[in-house]
């Protein structure tokens, strides 16, 4: 049984949705720092990570933190307390990107007094100059554990077709696919189509993208809204 199929996106600046995040039984819980989080709340999430992390550890829930990418650094500062299971870095373009995050990571146990290696990663990918470089970024550090399908803006730019997908989906779905099983990472992924996805999708759009992601070879996915857990955990279910 995959143990990590859906991964529930938090707002960190939100305590009572952090509280609440356990009932929807997510596989596991993002705390974001990202989209989610206003830039006047982006203080006050950074503050309140050392609780919230502390006590979905003592939960044992698998407890990430989505980074920005424009200030990742600071961000995994504020992230790296006693319970952490990981970074969520999305939008990499290169594998020094990766290495260098790594490196502060590794950086910050040791200032933390965290076991070495304990904190994982995962890459969610988002550019085309991501995308091209897939499989070299994914190696570039082995605290790499997951290799994920991110918002793509690209695919966004260039629209649906009349068949309803986007241009490139499955080649980007594909390509991330390929070299996340290559190198034994999670491949991380849903086959959304327009107008059902993110925050927009259905349940039953969710569930259907899913279930097409794990035909595919994708084990989980990132759930936007808490609706979206349930029908994201029966969708990678085992057939």
């Amino acid at each position: 049984m995959n143990p990590r199929r859906s991964w529930m996106i938090v707002p960190a600046h939100d305590p009572d949705a952090v509280a609440r995040c356990q009932e929807h039984k997510p596989d596991v819980v993002v705390l974001d720092l990202e989209y989610s989080v206003p830039p006047k709340s982006k203080e006050a999430a950074r503050a309140g990570l050392a609780d919230a992390v502390k006590k979905l550890g003592e939960a044992q829930v698998d407890a990430f933190v989505r980074v920005e990418r424009d200030t990742r650094w600071a961000d995994v500062r504020a992230a790296m307390h006693r319970g952490l299971k990981g970074i969520v870095f999305p939008g990499p373009d290169a594998p020094e990107e990766v290495s260098d995050l790594g490196n502060h990571i590794a950086a910050m146990e040791k200032e933390r007094g965290l076991d070495p290696g304990i904190v994982e990663l995962v890459l969610m990918l988002e550019s085309a100059k991501g995308f091209w470089n897939a499989a070299a970024i994914a190696q570039a550090s082995p605290r790499v554990t997951a290799l994920g399908v991110g918002r793509i803006d690209l695919t966004m730019q260039l629209g649906p077709l009349p068949q309803d997908e986007f241009r490139l989906y499955r080649f980007l779905m594909t390509r991330t696919l390929v070299a996340a099983r290559m190198l034994g990472q999670q491949p991380l992924g849903a086959l959304w189509r327009p107008g059902s996805r993110g925050g927009e999708a259905t349940k039953a759009g969710t569930a259907k993208a899913a279930r097409e992601a794990r035909l595919m070879g994708f084990t989980g996915c990132v759930c936007a809204t808490a609706e979206q857990v349930a029908p994201v955990n029966e969708g990678f279910a085992p057939a």
